[in-house]
């Protein structure tokens, strides 16, 4: 029986940290592991040493959450999920759209800002402010949508006063809220394709995410005009930036129809309860267990 080690961030609230790694435990048992689960801390090091492969479920809104696969690849121990450098690529969104824009995939017009100094070469109104670093809904309210001067400025003053350090600025796009599933790398397989049904000039906001149960009537499969095109530029952002294991790929379909990549979740959320990624595989025919096997085995 090869022994598993499954790491987690404790400070994480329930839903992303210790409330799921039980499910993901009882799989990764089903498979025939012996496992322990343990949080990432400064006695991680000496905790991994006689393990074949470490199930990474280590999730952090900066970048601490690249310290476990380099820590991992440091001392060539497999492990589940995307590589250092994906992750650093994906954890920064000034980063991942710059990447993306220069393989001419879809992202929205974005100019990064440090203080309030540099709110003049920005993109034309309505615009959407977030932290650059963090999950797709990290630190997204109501207010985060600015349809004006004073509206961003507020927007902006806001997240630093919540400790954020550097702000993206982005058009924003009305339409669809829309996410992709994919699992493996050998090839990388869209598993499901996701719409949350909001008002086109709407966002899912942190709040909105937290309140929805994944089978919430809101949360629908997409079968839209746009599928194949999100399919292939989903595929293709997976491939760019080198994920491997499993990701989400979140994109804003617009009103005209043009799927526009905002945010890469290198680990996603495994909730079976709250997470799109379980759904999509009880849905693709994978269940859940079938999910956690197709991560373990693409290392």
């Amino acid at each position: 029986m090869q022994k598993c080690i499954l790491v987690y961030n404790r400070y994480r609230d329930l839903i992303t940290s210790s409330g799921t790694v039980y499910y993901i435990k009882e799989a990764l048992e089903s498979l025939d592991y012996d496992v322990k689960v343990i949080p990432f801390d400064r006695d991680f090091i000496n905790q991994i040493r006689d393990v074949n492969i470490v199930f990474n479920y280590y999730t952090s809104a900066n970048f601490f959450q690249c310290l476990v696969p380099l820590i991992l690849e440091w001392l060539n121990i497999p492990y589940t999920g995307s590589r250092f450098i994906t992750q650093v690529l994906a954890m920064d969104k000034e980063y991942t759209s710059i990447l993306l824009k220069s393989y001419k995939i879809p992202v929205p017009a974005f100019s990064v800002v440090r203080d309030l100094k540099c709110l003049q070469d920005i993109p034309s109104f309505p615009l959407i402010v977030k932290p650059a670093l963090g999950g797709s809904s990290e630190g997204i309210t109501k207010e985060s949508i600015a349809k004006d001067a004073d509206g961003l400025r507020l927007a902006v003053e806001s997240l630093f006063s919540k400790g954020f350090k550097k702000v993206m600025i982005s058009s924003f796009i009305e339409g669809e809220e829309i996410t992709v599933g994919i699992v493996g790398s050998n090839p990388p397989i869209v598993i499901g394709i996701l719409k949350t049904c909001i008002e086109p000039d709407q966002i899912l906001t942190s709040k909105l995410k937290e309140a929805l149960k994944v089978y919430d009537e809101r949360i629908v499969p997409y079968r839209g005009k746009a599928y194949e095109r999100i399919t292939k530029i989903a595929l293709t952002t997976y491939d760019i930036l080198g994920c491997r294991g499993c990701a989400r790929i979140d994109i804003r379909l617009s009103l005209e129809g043009t799927p526009y990549v905002i945010d890469i979740n290198t680990i996603p959320g495994l909730h079976p309860e709250y997470s799109y990624l379980p759904r999509m595989a009880e849905e693709f025919g994978l269940g859940y267990k079938g999910l956690i096997k197709a991560i373990m085995d693409d290392n």
